[in-house]
């Protein structure tokens, strides 16, 4: 009776309602919820579904009885799903709550789980939940599987019963088993959400930096605009953000910033860089208004960084023997490490983790494999710590381990999953660098976590690409097109586009046997100074007999700024700084032991006939 005394007196009213399943559909008209970064009650920044699994969010709202009797099963779904890799949220959705108000709540019930901050309510439009508490499981892409009650443990406010149908639980573990839930909907039973009216919004209100632009640059920017990072500014005081509003509403209107270049919904990656619509245009009202502070009482707890390996101690901490000195203006630099790796057998890596030693210079890096030796006698012809190398690394990889960017986080492999390494075998650490204006020495590490059992899957590459471009002077789009049919079942991981200067496009897609077009990544405004390796937030299944299509637009023209002869000069395949590459490199398991020899006679293939249909046409190259 307290409880419900406690509910009403904080304005969460009586739900009537019996739990019913049915076939209607979780979400009528749901908006992105998959990708969106978003602040826990402690400053912690979240991006949802970036494990790829899937996801559980719970709407909850303090002083309602029904969503504080459903803690300890809560606990015990969480738990269940993150020993499957699934992410379970609590949200909290109301524009009056502060930040100290939800710490509070967390902690007054000692929860476990992450709980977001849906201050601006995007989560609620979203998803449009009309309870407390209300779930919703979604499927690693985004569609809603499950919503609706817990459990059926509450007949009402007030009458709790044993529960013996655990609807969320028994979701969740669907999810885990890559299936769908027998039961799609159910009526929530608990109090009223009614923090917002029927189209998502609250009272009209200015936006502050305090409540509406703190907690964004907090989850999506501060990680690169702080002291030390590759940013050239910070954002983590109102004055920081309140002297560049105008630009930071310009760059993330155009969508400059956050540094991402694949296009939005065309592949699911992990780490995607996006901000949502209404998040810009947020930004942009902000800045148009004044830039005005607000009550510091909605400042977000303050962000907190990590010190160390974020994924444990490695097992194997490889760096140079000398710190690169990057002067304090130039030109960028694009420097090769070789890193001898001293194992006399091989390994399997799981884990993968780069820590740039001078971040305001290191753009990003590329972690190569040599099995040749060939990386030692670049590095020994070459004065100083490693050698230069703009484009590839100067060899032919026998295998790469992944790379870095700003705002990446450490790239591991599921349970059974990795890459090899071979006795012998050397690190190649390709680092890119820009000038700060300071002179700096940056002397970087990668850390390596091993498999302490036998790979099941190993992460293997492949290319489709063309090694015969011939681009003519001032032609302002050329188009080369490249395609490989795969020979053997795989799963890609993800991909990486690689281009030089003169790169525009780069767009790949994959059809199945059956006609089903599958999107791989497009990289619509190519910028050699933000290249990035894509991981999907869940493996993509391409059967045998799958067709990988590239599409890349090159702009020799004057008009192409980054261009680097002037006047416009025919450019062919190489590795120099004026010369032009067409790569889409693609990282795959399989469970074919033949799958690497069968996919390099594909691409020895693919080569040759491109090159002799170049032959059939004269030697005109648009690439088709």
């Amino acid at each position: 009776m307290l409880d419900l005394v406690l509910c009403l007196a904080l304005g969460a009213p009586l739900l009537l309602a019996e739990p019913a399943s049915g076939e209607a559909p979780c979400v009528e008209t749901a908006g992105p919820v998959l990708g969106r970064r978003l602040l826990d009650a402690h400053g912690q920044s979240h991006r949802i579904g970036d494990q790829g699994r899937g996801v559980a969010l719970v709407f909850l709202m303090p002083g309602c009885p029904v969503a504080s009797r459903a803690v300890p099963e809560l606990h015990r779904v969480f738990d269940l799903a993150s020993e499957t890799g699934i992410e379970l949220y609590g949200v909290l959705s109301d524009p009056t709550l502060t930040p100290s108000m939800a710490r509070t709540f967390c902690g007054d019930l000692s929860l476990r789980f992450p709980v977001l901050l849906d201050g601006a309510g995007d989560l609620y439009r979203a998803l449009l939940p009309t309870h407390v508490p209300e779930v919703f499981v979604l499927g690693g892409d985004g569609r809603c599987l499950y919503r609706g009650r817990i459990d059926d443990g509450a007949a009402d406010l007030t009458v709790h019963v044993t529960p013996t149908t655990h609807d969320l639980r028994d979701a969740v573990l669907a999810l885990s088993l890559g299936k769908a839930p027998l039961t799609v909907r159910t009526r929530p039973v608990g109090c009223f959400l009614e923090a917002w009216d029927e189209k998502g919004e609250s009272e009209e209100r200015e936006v502050v930096y305090t409540r509406d632009i703190a907690p964004l640059l907090q989850a999506n920017c501060v990680d690169c605009h702080r002291e030390g990072e590759v940013a050239p500014f910070p954002l983590l005081t109102h004055e920081d953000a309140r002297k560049r509003a105008r630009l930071i509403a310009h760059v993330t209107e155009k969508r400059l910033m956050p540094p991402w270049k694949a296009e939005p919904g065309f592949g699911r990656f992990q780490d995607e860089r996006i901000l949502s619509e209404e998040e810009i245009a947020r930004l942009g009202a902000w800045a148009r208004s004044g830039a005005k502070e607000g009550d510091p009482k909605w400042l977000p707890a303050p962000p907190s960084f990590a010190a160390g390996w974020s994924m444990g101690e490695p097992d194997l901490v490889l760096e140079p023997g000398d710190g690169f000195t990057m002067p304090a203006e130039g030109e960028d630099v694009f420097r090769c490490f070789v890193l001898p790796t001293g194992l006399l057998e091989d390994k399997g890596v799981i884990g993968v983790e780069f820590r740039p030693g001078a971040r305001e210079v290191v753009h990003h890096a590329i972690f190569y494999l040599d099995a040749t030796g060939r990386a030692r006698e670049l590095d020994r012809a070459d004065e100083g710590p490693g050698y230069s190398r703009f484009g590839g690394p100067g060899f032919t990889p026998s295998g790469a381990l992944g790379g870095w960017a700003p705002g990446a986080s450490p790239h591991t492999y599921p349970k059974g999953v990795g890459r090899r390494i071979h006795a012998g075998e050397d690190v190649v650490l390709q680092i890119h660098y820009h000038a700060s204006g300071r002179e700096v020495v940056d002397r970087s590490r990668i850390g390596l976590r091993f498999a302490t059992e036998p790979l099941e899957r190993v992460v293997r590459g492949l290319v489709v690409g063309r090694q015969d471009l011939d681009i003519p002077a001032g032609e302002a789009r050329h188009e080369v097109r490249a395609r490989l049919t795969l020979p053997v079942d795989v799963e890609l991981t993800g991909v990486t586009p690689h281009m030089h200067l003169l790169g525009k496009e780069m767009k790949a897609t994959a059809m199945t046997p059956d006609g089903h077009e599958i999107p791989l990544a497009w990289i619509r405004d190519w910028d050699y100074d933000w290249q990035g390796q894509y991981r999907y937030r869940d493996p993509l299944f391409l059967p045998e007999g799958t067709r990988i299509d590239l599409v890349a637009v090159y702009d020799n023209s004057e008009g192409n700024p980054r261009n680097p002869s002037r006047p416009p000069a025919r450019v062919r395949s190489g590795e120099g700084t004026t010369d032009e590459m067409c790569f889409f490199f693609l990282n795959y398991v399989s469970p074919d032991p033949q799958a690497p020899m069968r996919l390099r006679g594909a691409m020895l293939r693919s080569f040759l006939e491109e090159r002799a249909e170049k032959t059939r046409r004269g030697g005109g190259d648009t690439g088709g």
